[in-house]
């Protein structure tokens, strides 16, 4: 398949010259090569530049429809630019998602808590609460506090909740 023609802007040429012109030409391609042309004749390219082609608007439509497909909110597959989420929302946003996930959570925790996958006594769980779905640090601390008196958790564990060393010492994970 052709990438490109060349044009003559000049005089017309001999059905000779052109079938000259026209096997220099693929010569120079086949060998890798520069080749010439003169100030009457012109090359151009057939091909299509991936933005003429609209491959980033494809790319983009295609992640918004599995998107859609697998209920998933569009930004987390980056299908939709337009989001204009503040924190709350944010968060919202993910508890539902991991809300809407937790059959298949739960199914992949089972599955390679199996002895075959792991050794026998261990099991496996995503640490989906500790980073994906945190509430800000002033929301935690008010429910430990709130926890502290009314006794329902001692020091030390508000101290181990919030990944904090007694004493300054280094816990053991």
């Amino acid at each position: 398949m052709a990438t490109g023609y060349i044009r003559n802007n000049g005089a017309d040429l001999d059905p000779k010259e052109v079938a000259g012109l026209l096997s220099a030409w693929k010569q120079a391609r086949l060998n890798r090569s520069t080749a010439y042309l003169t100030s009457t004749l012109e090359y151009n390219p057939v091909s299509f530049s991936p933005k003429e082609m609209l491959y980033n608007e494809a790319k983009q439509n295609l992640s918004l429809e599995i998107a859609r497909a697998a209920g998933v909110p569009p930004y987390y597959l980056s299908a939709d630019q337009n989001t204009s989420m503040t924190y709350a929302n944010v968060q919202d946003e993910r508890r539902q998602f991991i809300w809407m996930i937790q059959p298949y959570i739960k199914a992949i925790e089972a599955r390679l808590s199996m002895d075959d996958i792991s050794t026998v006594g261990h099991y496996v769980k995503f640490a989906v609460d500790d980073t994906f779905l945190r509430v800000d640090p002033m929301e935690r601390l008010l429910v430990i506090e709130k926890m502290l008196s009314l006794g329902l958790i001692t020091t030390e564990q508000a101290m181990e909740m919030e990944d904090l060393s007694p004493n300054g010492n280094e816990m053991s994970n």
